[in-house]
């Protein structure tokens, strides 16, 4: 890059170096962090409170649907259930929302480091028999939810929840023993290859792992949908997700995947 560059586009400059920063310091946390939470956790399993629940979730700037979800979760779920929220540095007004719940676990992330290290940092870090992530802009729709999404781990299943279109299920609703995931060593890590002519898209949060387990999974599949196509998506008839609210979010754009409207999604 040229001093030239620099002076000629110092906004796309900036941006691209903050990226790079970025990924330099996320990929120096995926061989340092990382390592050190899975040595600790492993430390704990025999210390794993027995039929006990914690949910993850992972936030950045989205207040609005964390809200929701707390309500819900708190409303729909035993007492006995924990919360865990991992913040990818938001600037909105989560953390005065989250002062209303002194009883909610959270890990403040100095930067948004991305949705796969900040679910594994809070995977890593329960210390209940079960673990479950839902996606920030999902919420339980009746009492009888998680019992429904962790009953399978009871049986030779291994992992539990929502499958959308291809063969994984998706960390919007993910269910897993604690001591499985730790010992397993499984990651949420993305590597992400889009659709092409000929392959289909692989490599997204969490697909890995259903990979890794493929002969013990239980999928919940759409119920009811609320479109166009999967912008609001029910499954198993307990979970409700909308998989563009929070995308629309991130973007300047108003129109995503070519067909979805940001209307859509924010009526869905």
């Amino acid at each position: 890059m040229t001093w030239l560059t620099v002076l000629k586009k110092p906004a796309q400059v900036l941006k691209k170096s903050v990226r790079d920063s970025k990924w330099v310091l996320t990929n120096s946390l995926w061989h340092s962090l990382i390592p050190i939470l899975k040595y600790r956790a492993k430390q704990r399993l025999s210390q794993l409170h027995p039929g006990q629940v914690t949910i993850v979730t992972v936030n950045w700037n989205s207040s609005r649907y964390l809200e929701v979800l707390l309500k819900l979760v708190r409303a729909r779920s035993s007492e006995s259930t924990r919360i865990l929220v991992v913040d990818n540095a938001s600037q909105d007004g989560t953390r005065t929302l989250l002062e209303a719940y002194p009883d909610v676990k959270v890990v403040w992330l100095p930067v948004n480091l991305g949705h796969d290290i900040a679910l594994d940092i809070g995977f890593l870090l329960v210390d209940t028999e079960y673990v479950v992530a839902l996606d920030v802009d999902a919420f339980p729709l009746h009492d009888k939810w998680l019992d429904e999404l962790i009953a399978p781990l009871s049986t030779q299943v291994q992992v539990s929840g929502a499958r959308l279109n291809r063969q994984y299920v998706h960390p919007c609703c993910f269910a897993i023993r604690t001591a499985r995931f730790v010992e397993r060593s499984h990651s949420f890590r993305s590597n992400y290859r889009p659709r092409c002519e000929g392959r289909d898209a692989s490599g997204d949060v969490g697909e890995n792992i259903s990979a890794a387990e493929y002969k013990q999974i239980q999928f919940f599949d759409p119920t009811e949908q609320r479109g166009p196509g999967d912008v609001g998506t029910v499954f198993g008839g307990f979970v409700y997700h909308n998989f563009y609210s929070t995308r629309f979010q991130a973007t300047t754009e108003k129109v995503l995947d070519a067909h979805v409207v940001q209307s859509d999604a924010a009526t869905a």
